[in-house]
């Protein structure tokens, strides 16, 4: 099986839509590096939205890469209806919102018609995120009646929003229910909440998935001013937290975008909840074939600044290139990954045991230089709690639920398996280094560390850390309790001390006789049949102050000459080839 190279740690995020609909391009998408797929609820029907959902967990099996699938909601917000065409609006245009719109070209209707009482005159009103600002000059009790401050193309069903109101919406439409219900019917694996408000909010989603009988992940997102204000305890109740910047930069001033991005990413980090960056990230590859310069910038720093998943949107749900988009993505990750020196360093509280064991052994791995770290994880927590920690070297999460390892795509330097059940801690270990060994993660020689809970299958007790080789014993005797592992060449007794090799050699005997004290004394380590620590080979070994292992049975018939080993003197095992212990 080919080995895995571990270029990528972020995960990304698409967005699927009418431009990828085609299964070979979805297929391209899943290989190009889509780790996860959202599924935008503002835009199609039900019937389109489950015939994607089924149509990527197929392509995904049939790929043999399994992704996760994410549900965004409407939320509450406002959108424009009943306009039969796109409108240019131009500075100082009469526009009118009414309940009852009659086809003309400078009226439309709204989705929701509290806005009739709540905006009044001079109030603002923002238009497809900004990019079309209409005034309120008159207030009616079905209508507004408005003037163009900045102009456009206005289209049907986009979102209008105010900067100085507060829509007093359900967290979740009618809409929204009815389209998760689908979703959790199908087996999604998170819900992107859209304009998360408070805690309450994130409660109450949490309140329908439990009467839903569903464990989703909730993903908010914050991009209202209520939704920075109340950051914290939004995090709190969260599973993680997506930095929605296109709706952010229209409720509060674009500059403030920047160092909000930032705040918001760190305090997630903290947590230890996945965080996806979105908006704009490759715009200009929705109708171009390459990125601007300032985009491929601007993924690299949401990567550095402790971003979990980028994320794209029109680009691949509408754009002209959604797969090309998925491998400039990709390219942007991989190179942003490779240069942690410009990582934002992170310092992160202990609050339990576990979560010192898993920064503990990202620790561990970085000064062993270990090939990778497995965890052996329930729920998921245990690796979420060692990506935190940014780790320079993969972090292999085995799982026994399918669920689990998908929602781990949307983790950073996390590369879920799935694997069979265990009762046992020692299984355990077996079962997550056979898995990770079968997958092409780690092989013969590699060291790694490995963290799980014990006992095995409780979830929340991540409590042991140690370290393994892979690799099997070739032999096994008694080590003599001292010296530093060795690797070296096979070697048995010649008959003339001229026929020595030059270089150290790892000497192997039955015992120790008179002839062979010239023979150690050019060896970097001894293998001897001979059992017993007070035999005359380990004396001679212990005079000589050469690690050694005694009473290996079987060692002259099963060792050949200049065959490479590696001995640990401490434990008493041989291993074959060069092994890192």
């Amino acid at each position: 099986m080919k080995r895995s190279t571990y270029v990528r740690r972020t995960k990304i995020v698409a967005t699927i839509g009418p431009a990828c609909d085609d299964p070979k391009i979805l297929a391209e998408m899943i290989r190009a590096g889509m780790d996860v797929a959202r599924l935008n609820l503002s835009h199609g029907d039900l019937d389109t939205h489950r015939e994607r959902f089924r149509r990527l967990r197929e392509i995904s099996r049939e790929v043999g890469t399994e992704i996760g699938i994410m549900l965004d909601t409407c939320g509450p917000e406002v959108r424009l209806t009943h306009l039969s065409q796109p409108l240019r609006l131009n500075p100082g245009d009469q526009f009118v919102l009414t309940t009852h719109p009659d086809g003309s070209s400078h009226q439309g209707g709204v989705s929701w018609d509290g806005i009739f009482s709540m905006i009044e005159p001079g109030h603002l009103l923002w238009v497809d995120d900004g990019n079309i600002v209409l005034r309120c000059v008159e207030q009616r009790a079905d209508e507004l009646i408005t003037e163009t401050v900045v102009g456009g193309i206005l289209k049907n069903r986009k979102k209008i929003s105010s900067p100085t109101v507060t829509w007093p919406l359900d967290i979740l439409t009618d809409t929204d229910r009815t389209s998760l219900s689908m979703g959790i019917a199908e087996g999604m694996d998170f819900v992107a909440a859209s304009f998360v408000r408070s805690a309450e909010d994130v409660v109450e989603i949490r309140k329908f998935f439990e009467l839903n009988h569903s464990d989703a992940f909730i993903i908010s997102k914050i991009e209202n001013r209520a939704g920075v204000e109340n950051l914290a305890e939004i995090l709190a109740v969260s599973d993680g937290v997506m930095v929605a910047r296109g709706d952010l930069g229209v409720e509060l001033p674009p500059e403030r975008v920047p160092w909000l991005q930032k705040d918001i990413i760190g305090q997630a980090n903290e947590l230890g909840i996945p965080v996806v960056t979105a908006t704009q990230m490759l715009e200009s590859m929705t109708h171009a074939p390459r990125p601007t310069r300032a985009e491929v910038s601007d993924v690299a720093h949401a990567i550095w600044d402790g971003s979990d998943s980028v994320m794209l949107s029109a680009e691949t749900a509408s754009g002209q290139y959604p797969v090309e988009s998925v491998q400039m993505m990709a390219k942007i990750a991989e190179d942003a990954d490779n240069r942690r020196g410009f990582l934002t360093p992170r310092t992160f509280s202990v609050l339990r045991v576990g979560d010192a064991v898993s920064r503990a052994s990202a620790e561990m791995a970085e000064s062993l230089g270990a090939r990778a770290i497995l965890t052996a994880t329930a729920t998921g927590y245990t690796a979420r709690m060692v990506s935190r920690s940014r780790p320079s070297v993969p972090i292999i999460a085995i799982s026994t639920q399918e669920r689990v390892m998908r929602r781990l795509k949307l983790t950073w330097g996390v590369f879920p398996i799935i694997s069979d059940d265990t009762e046992h801690s020692d299984d355990m270990v077996n079962k997550a280094i056979e898995a990770a060994v079968e997958y092409g993660h780690v092989a013969d020689g590699d060291l790694v560390v490995l963290t799980a809970g014990v006992p095995a299958g409780i979830p929340g007790t991540t409590n042991m850390v140690r370290v393994e080789t892979i690799s099997s014993p070739v032999l096994v005797g008694t080590g003599l309790g001292y010296g530093e592992p060795v690797t070296g060449v096979i070697c048995f007794q010649p008959q003339d001390a001229e026929s020595l090799p030059n270089d150290p050699y790892v000497a192997v005997v039955r015992d120790y006789d008179s002839d062979a004290k010239e023979f150690f004394s050019r060896a970097k380590a001894i293998i001897a049949e001979r059992s017993g620590r007070t035999s005359d080979v380990a004396v001679a070994a212990v005079t000589l102050g050469i690690p050694a292992i005694v009473g290996v049975e079987g060692a002259i018939e099963r060792l050949h000459n200049n065959q490479i080993v590696t001995i640990d003197p401490v434990r008493g095992v041989i291993y074959k080839g060069r092994v890192k212990i």
